[in-house]
């Protein structure tokens, strides 16, 4: 995001914190650098809705992409709310309920099984409707936290490469109908020499049923820019900044030409952290300033329930005037009762003061669509900033979304 255009927007409107900002020329923007990453014949972008789900904002990303990606019931009716019919959807999930399989095969362009038993539950029910597929689950393992690795042992990600291999020798018949393949390996990746290893893999055990599929589906996990702090779970320090790299196209390019020159197939992926990052902004406000051990702690009225990734990889993210050396020090914290709601240390050139803005950007990804309202801390309100530098209230959240949440009927006033 610029915190140029953010900054100057925000003298001129005033806004409640906590909130999250999205910026939709950076949406625009980044949607166009994975567009023009992967440009080629048959080739086909989609943007990954579990990293960003917020509509307005999947408005301004649509124009760039071919569709969206979709992982549940719900994602797939936002889908079609944003694209209507001319876009298209593709769905993958580790568990479809028969209940809502109607109404996810109608919605969707592809679906891509998780296994072979939920392939064989459906088959009759999808066919004809949507374009089936399966996910495989290549056994090569790209990402060192097993947390995030799709090919870590007893992965629950997809049937394993040779079972498909063996069953398809067997009995090809069981597989007849599927139309496509999809492999996801891949997490915040900087090098692509292992998708083309993955792509190798598959030419090497799964050949003759790949020149049987019409497309497959490469997943996501790609980055497509370098300059944002914010990326590759690899770089991930605890508690420390992440270093800044450029990815590496050249395994996912040469794994694109072979799946084109030799099985002349459609090939989508699915990059949704390369688009969405950079674009979101949390802004809070300091709330409390004390002493504690020497140190002096600033709390904020977020949390890191709103950028739940802190936590979960304990990394400390980028705050906007962070000095490197020499300034004012202060431990930022959240404000729930929770000891490890704690941002990490930074320091300003100017020491900071009760209602003293701080701004949190390269936010944009897993934050609103994993944020919670732990100890009724209320959700951000979400903003989006304009081309024209204005800002609009998207949404605001009270004691009503909270109740709903909780499990609460009806709102009665006391």
């Amino acid at each position: 995001m610029s915190t140029d255009r953010l900054l100057d927007a925000l003298r001129t409107e005033e806004i409640e914190t906590p909130a999250f900002v999205y910026d939709e020329a950076q949406l625009a923007e980044d949607a166009r650098l994975a567009r023009e990453a992967i440009r080629g014949e048959r080739t086909h972008l989609l943007f990954a809705m579990k990293s960003f789900a917020v509509p307005g904002g999947l408005r301004v990303i649509a124009p760039f992409v071919d569709g969206f990606h979709a992982s549940s019931l719900f994602e797939a009716r936002l889908a079609r709310d944003v694209l209507g019919w001319r876009g298209v959807v593709h769905l993958t999930s580790p568990g479809i309920r028969p209940a809502d399989a109607d109404d996810l095969f109608h919605m969707s362009d592809h679906v891509s099984f998780n296994s072979l038993t939920q392939w064989e539950q459906f088959r009759d029910r999808a066919g004809g409707v949507t374009k089936c597929g399966l996910r495989v689950n290549p056994r090569l393992s790209n990402v060192a936290d097993e947390r995030y690795d799709p090919c870590s042992r007893h992965s629950k990600l997809g049937a394993n490469v040779e079972e498909i291999r063996d069953l398809f020798a067997r009995d090809p018949g069981r597989l007849e109908g599927l139309t496509g393949l999809l492999f996801h390996t891949n997490c915040d990746a900087f090098d692509t020499t292992p998708v083309l290893e993955t792509v190798l893999h598959l030419d090497r055990q799964l050949g003759p049923l790949l020149e049987r599929m019409s497309w497959i589906d490469l997943g996501g996990g790609y980055l497509f820019h370098g300059d944002g702090a914010q990326q590759g779970i690899e770089a991930r320090l605890p508690w420390q900044r992440r270093p800044r790299r450029w990815p590496d196209l050249d395994g996912l390019h040469a794994a694109l030409d072979l799946l084109r020159s030799r099985y002349r197939l459609d090939i989508y992926l699915e990059p949704g952290a390369s688009i969405s990052r950079r674009a979101g902004t949390f802004v809070s406000s300091v709330v409390d300033l004390f002493q504690s051990s020497g140190r002096d702690v600033a709390v904020l009225d977020t949390t890191v329930n709103h950028m739940p990734e802190v936590i979960e990889f304990q990394f400390a993210p980028d705050v906007l005037g962070d000095l490197e050396r020499g300034g004012h020090h202060y431990l930022l914290a959240g404000a729930t009762c929770l000891a490890g709601d704690v941002l990490g240390e930074y320091a300003f050139d100017a020491p900071l003061a009760v209602g003293s803005r701080v701004f949190v950007p390269d936010m944009g990804a897993y934050s609103i669509v994993k944020a919670n309202m732990f100890n009724g801390v209320n959700l951000p309100n979400i903003y989006s900033l304009h081309d024209d530098g204005t800002l609009t209230l998207e949404r605001a959240f009270n004691y009503e979304d909270f109740l709903t949440r909780s499990g609460g009927g009806q709102y009665v006033h006391s």
